[in-house]
């Protein structure tokens, strides 16, 4: 069995997703780790994303776009890893991949977050729920 630890970062494309993906990449460029870049879909990405008059959403687009500056990130650094796509509610779909991971990495807050609250709604609610370690990164 290998050794290598398995991480997971979510992103979003916010800027605070984004500085969890920096925290990670440079806490991971001397650990050996299976690294897996998740993105998480919503009905209301597909209303921002797609065209008004398109026939039906486009999940992986969706997905591919939200995560295209995080994968970048990690792409410049050597850092190598996996895309992951989930569609539905974030905060669950976190909680049911991190069950293979040994550690999750997430910004404490999200695009629609208010800059006045100390987490937002997905970091919270994953934040209580959570089986493996949790990092947030401010």
């Amino acid at each position: 069995m290998n050794d290598r630890e398995k991480v997971l970062i979510c992103v979003d494309n916010s800027e605070n997703s984004l500085r969890a993906v920096e925290f990670a990449r440079d806490m991971l460029l001397s650990v050996d780790s299976y690294v897996t870049l998740l993105t998480v879909v919503t009905p209301l990405d597909c209303d921002y994303f797609m065209e008004k008059d398109s026939p039906a959403c486009d999940f992986e687009s969706i997905a591919r776009m939200k995560s295209r500056v995080a994968a970048s990130l990690l792409e410049e650094a050597g850092v190598h890893f996996c895309l992951s796509a989930m569609v539905g509610n974030p905060a669950e779909a976190i909680l049911k991949a991190s069950s293979r991971h040994k550690l999750v990495v997430m910004g404490r807050k999200g695009s629609g977050s208010s800059q006045f609250i100390s987490l937002g709604g997905v970091a919270e609610q994953v934040s209580h729920n959570i089986k493996v370690p949790l990092l947030l990164v401010p």
